[in-house]
């Protein structure tokens, strides 16, 4: 008995796979380490550092296997993780000076030189190429969680959400200790940060927020897969077949109540709002249809999965929302209280898009914002108490250091960002799964509510949201590599084969009559032909001549 159970347990435990490991114990360091947005922390400079040997790891796996499964995919992605990091890297190469004092926004810098006696020497395109390489450093961590996830299989990324889904709930936890123990609570882990706000593990509420709407969505996913598995089931709730499917389904929903009113003590103006389009996006979930379903059979999916899911998700919002705004009404009223035209975004946005047109087409370096933006800055802006350490918008930024290639990079990606979002609602990925199809729903849906948080603030900013970003990234795209095949898929090609037994030295095969048209196949008896490798002894018997007699 004990043998047998061990050897269940055994076959049912996941086989161990040490790159699922490493990806995901790097992605659990980046979201607890990542939360800064100023470079030269010291947490970025160790997750940049941990960041080279999953790289080298990952690009050894896509470039080791030429005949890989979507190895095409793969290499593809790492020809744009290396035209990524190239930009940086093309900012600091040394110019002449005859090609230097050429580029635009440079006159006033040659001035500069001339005044003190200085020649203009050999320089770099970036303005301040210190901070352009420390940008160019702050990609590696993206780029290392984004080739990772890439060649992880369906069962793998299931796993890297549910962490995910993990690490949020211990942030969430923290959150709320931190507002107990109010503004001196040695809870906070950076000095400039939200003193009377949940931060979690980051250094500012707005982007405490945007990990919370994303965790919205993968719990939404998680919620719904288990409310159609159990519907199309059709199990009773006496039934303990539908235990698993009950508990899966309440765990989601009550990880999805705790993150709502997480967001509504977060108070960020944003991410209240983008929360609000996660919550209707999880609706939109609720109609994917599982894999396999059609016609009438997706009819009755949307019938009884739907309607559950539907539900049970508008219980667990209004619960959260009623929570939330029964301890934190005042306070979030509060943040809505201002006036827009007071708001430093403007001017900030005003004064970037005036230094970037002056820098066009090359751009002032990657990172070089706060030194090239101080010589935009005009008394009549009224915000001397602000300091801007960052536009404000990524969009902005991106366009005043990097340029036109900036610019042409943002369109390409946001339309890859809506054609991969197609492809996923519409057809869903390549031997998916239905809970596969909704984490990877979720997943654009969390690349475009980034992209939306990036135009009004600086998410992408800290590497905890780039690691989210480049796990989202990931998910859109099919994986690469070989798949372990589906459980139910397993169980149906076991039931195939079960049907269809075969004889030694020969194979049996289905024939449908004419006349047995709707009727169950008859079988036929087809001889395999002998072969003239195999021993004597493994012939087929031949059947004997005829005599003459």
């Amino acid at each position: 008995m004990k043998k047998r159970l061990s050897r269940s347990i055994r076959q049912h435990l996941p086989p161990f796979d040490p790159f699922l490991v490493a990806v995901a114990v790097y992605l659990v360091a980046c979201l607890v380490l990542g939360g800064g947005t100023r470079e030269g922390f010291v947490s970025d400079v160790a997750l940049q550092g941990l960041a080279v040997p999953l790289l080298l790891w990952a690009s050894w796996r896509l470039l080791d296997a030429p005949a890989l499964e979507g190895g095409g995919r793969g290499r593809t992605a790492l020809a744009n993780c290396l035209m990524i990091a190239a930009l940086p890297l093309a900012q600091v190469v040394p110019l002449p000076p005859s090609v230097w004092v050429l580029l635009p926004g440079r006159s006033d810098f040659e001035s500069s030189l001339h005044a003190a006696g200085l020649e203009v020497g050999w320089l770099p395109i970036s303005l301040a190429p210190s901070l352009t390489w420390l940008s160019g450093l702050a990609l590696l961590p993206p780029m290392a969680v984004f080739l990772g996830v890439l060649q992880l299989g369906y069962a793998g990324r299931r796993r890297l959400s549910l962490v995910i889904l993990s690490v949020g709930m211990v942030s969430v936890g923290l959150g709320l200790l931190q507002v107990a123990q109010g503004p001196a609570s040695p809870l906070r882990f950076y000095a400039l940060t939200n003193t009377s706000e949940a931060v979690g593990f980051f250094a500012y509420r707005n982007h405490y927020s945007a990990l919370l709407y994303c965790l919205v969505l993968i719990a939404a996913a998680f919620a719904v897969a288990a409310v159609a598995d159990f519907a199309r089931a059709g199990l009773a709730l006496k039934s303990t077949r539908s235990t698993p499917h009950v508990i899966a389904a309440l765990a989601s929903f009550t990880v999805l109540f705790i993150l709502v009113g997480a967001q509504v003590m977060a108070r960020s103006r944003a991410g209240l709002g983008l929360t609000v389009v996660a919550l209707f996006a999880a609706f939109a979930l609720a109609y994917v249809a599982p894999v396999g379903v059609t016609g009438s059979q997706r009819s009755a999916h949307a019938g009884h999965a739907t309607r559950g899911a539907t539900r049970l998700l508008v219980a667990a919002i209004s619960l959260a929302v009623l929570f939330g705004v029964q301890f934190a009404l005042y306070r979030v009223m509060h943040r809505f209280q201002f006036d827009a035209l007071s708001d430093a975004r403007l001017p900030f946005a005003r004064n970037t898009i005036e230094a970037a047109i002056t820098y066009m087409p090359f751009g002032s370096g990657m990172g070089t914002f706060v030194p090239v933006y101080q010589a935009f800055e005009k008394a009549s802006d009224n915000v001397a108490s602000a300091y801007a350490n960052h536009a404000h918008n990524d969009f902005l930024e991106l366009w005043l250091e990097a340029g036109l290639i900036g610019l042409v990079a943002m369109m390409l990606f946001v339309v890859w960002v809506l054609r991969a979002s197609w492809r996923v609602w519409r057809r869903g990925l390549p031997g998916a799964g239905h809970l596969d199809n909704l984490l990877a729903c979720a997943a654009v849906l969390a690349l475009m509510l980034l992209l939306a948080h990036a135009a009004v603030d600086y998410a992408l900013r800290a590497t905890a949201l780039m690691a989210i970003f480049a796990w989202a990234s990931a998910m859109a795209i099919a994986p690469v590599g070989p798949q372990q095949e589906l459980p139910e898929l397993r169980s149906s090609a076991r039931r195939r084969r079960s049907d269809a037994p075969t004889r030694h030295g020969a194979e049996v095969e289905a024939v449908t009559e004419p006349d047995q048209a709707r009727t169950t196949p008859s079988r036929r008896f087809v001889p395999t032909p002998p072969r003239d490798d195999w021993p004597e002894t493994w012939q087929p018997r031949k059947d004997p001549k005829p005599s003459d007699d």
